[in-house]
């Protein structure tokens, strides 16, 4: 019995099967981790899509208005009163502004303020700017309502503004004269302001005209009692005006440049034509103006000269006027300027550039050795990636396909054909490109650049082995090299 027992008490140990589901998920963890230590440990390349476009470089200025302004005083002294619009323009004798000696009629005028009503007449006036803007109103262009209101709500003013005056015109007969009108003396654009350029001319020009922080402007439009001999508006009686602005040195010479293309001498050599426009945009209204230009050189800074023949009652209420000189944009394909880089070619003197027979590929005449010792030529079909005026530019690091060695090297002899003269391989030059990925792997492609800022590249389309729109270019030309495959 007890030798039962003790065989009963043996113990079997159970091996526990593997559990396949922790192996799977710790497989996928140590293969996270690789990853994520690869993705923060390795260069990640980045491609760009060549687009076409243009740089525009930005050649904003802020010049001085300069006019033919006559500033007017009071005769005198009372509270002013307005007919005139500012920015309207009046002719001769027109009715500008009233004074009132005594005070009464400028309180009269406020107290009648709420009573006063537009005729009919005053109303069918409105009626037509209104038409007249609904006949001409865009979507596209959104900024004409706030113009229009601005204009519907100056025009109200001005009829009730002249309604209450002609009131106060046959109340003031019966004050004995106290209400007086006083009319243009020369036909020109109302303004109720003064700044102290009004005789500015280019003879004074100074560098201290364009310290903004220092310009001080007054407003004429007061309620305060007025005395003889203030100011108390003025007339633009020219269309023609100036914009006088400085230069920076590469505006300079532009202008400089501009102005002797456009120069024409007589047979004696007198400059019988000397009138050069430039095109400009106007930071207030992005007008586009056509002034001719010159350039003013005072105490050693050159200042360009904008004369213009229109448009000055547009910008008659503004002495500083910013605006942005329209040079010709330079158009190719826009690429930015970190997939730019250089690789060394072999230049060869273009002369001795040849075509085989066969197939008129274009190439060189290598000098080789034959098996017997003795010297012959062999054609080679090298890539011409450039050509200058004097050189062909051809990698150095090109191979034959199907013997995998070099087709030129450093010391070969060239052939011309022509003549018995030969050309020894091995100066180098450096031409610049970018690293195209559209096989996958980086391929140097040759640019001509027309135009570059700090930013981005123009260069010219259609060039051999160049780029083309829609080829995809490495971004940053620094995290790879000629020949790398492309992971995405």
């Amino acid at each position: 019995m007890a030798d039962s027992r003790k065989k009963n008490k043996k113990i079997i140990k159970y091996r526990r099967p593997m559990n396949i589901g922790v192996v799977f998920f710790g497989f996928i963890a140590v293969y996270l981790i690789v990853c994520v230590y690869l993705f923060f440990t390795s260069t990640h390349i980045s491609g760009y899509e060549v687009m076409a476009g243009n740089l525009a470089t930005d050649y904003h200025y802020t010049g001085i208005a300069l006019r033919a302004e006559q500033v007017f005083q009071s005769e005198k002294p009372g509270y002013i009163s307005y007919y005139a619009r500012e920015g309207e323009k009046v002719s001769v004798n027109s009715a500008v502004y009233t004074v009132d000696e005594s005070g009464r009629m400028a309180q009269a005028l406020k107290e009648s303020a709420g009573e006063l009503s537009l005729s009919e007449e005053d109303y069918a006036q409105l009626r037509s700017e209104i038409t007249t803007y609904m006949s001409n109103a865009s979507d596209m262009n959104f900024a004409q309502v706030y113009d229009f209101k601005t204009g519907i709500d100056a025009s109200i003013l001005d009829l009730m503004n002249q309604n209450m005056i002609a009131e106060l015109d046959s109340a003031a007969a019966s004050e004995g004269g106290v209400f007086n009108r006083y009319n243009a003396a020369t036909a020109g654009v109302v303004e109720y302001y003064v700044d102290g350029f009004e005789n500015a001319t280019l003879e004074s020009l100074s560098s201290a005209w364009f310290d903004q922080e220092a310009y001080e402007r007054t407003n004429l439009r007061t309620e305060e009692l007025v005395g003889q001999g203030e100011p108390v508006y003025k007339l633009i009686t020219e269309e023609l005006w100036k914009i006088v602005f400085p230069l920076d040195e590469e505006m300079e010479t532009y202008l400089l440049d501009k102005i002797r293309e456009n120069q024409r001498t007589g047979e004696d050599g007198s400059i019988i034509q000397n009138t050069t426009y430039i095109q400009i945009r106007m930071d207030k209204d992005k007008e586009e103006l056509w002034p001719s230009v010159t350039v003013e050189y005072r105490e050693g800074k050159a200042y360009g000269v904008l004369d213009f023949v229109n448009s000055m009652i547009r910008y008659a209420d503004e002495r500083f006027l910013s605006f942005e000189v329209l040079r010709d944009e330079t158009t190719g394909l826009k690429i930015p300027k970190t997939a730019v880089t250089e690789k060394e070619f072999f230049v060869i003197d273009k002369a001795y550039i040849t075509t085989s027979g066969s197939d008129s590929n274009m190439g060189f005449m290598k000098q080789t050795v034959g098996e017997d010792g003795s010297s012959q030529a062999e054609f080679v079909n090298s890539t011409i990636y450039y050509q200058d005026e004097e050189y062909a530019y051809v990698d150095p690091r090109e191979e034959n396909f199907s013997t995998s060695k070099k087709l030129l090297d450093n010391g070969d002899l060239l052939i011309r054909t022509d003549s018995a003269e030969v050309y020894q391989v091995g100066q180098t030059a450096k031409l610049r490109g970018v690293y195209n990925i559209n096989k996958g792997y980086t391929v140097f492609r040759q640019i001509q650049i027309l135009y570059e800022n700090e930013e981005y590249c123009i260069v010219k389309e259609g060039t051999s082995y160049g780029l083309s729109v829609y080829d995809h270019i490495v971004l940053n030309a620094d995290t790879v090299n000629e020949d790398e495959v492309i992971y995405d």
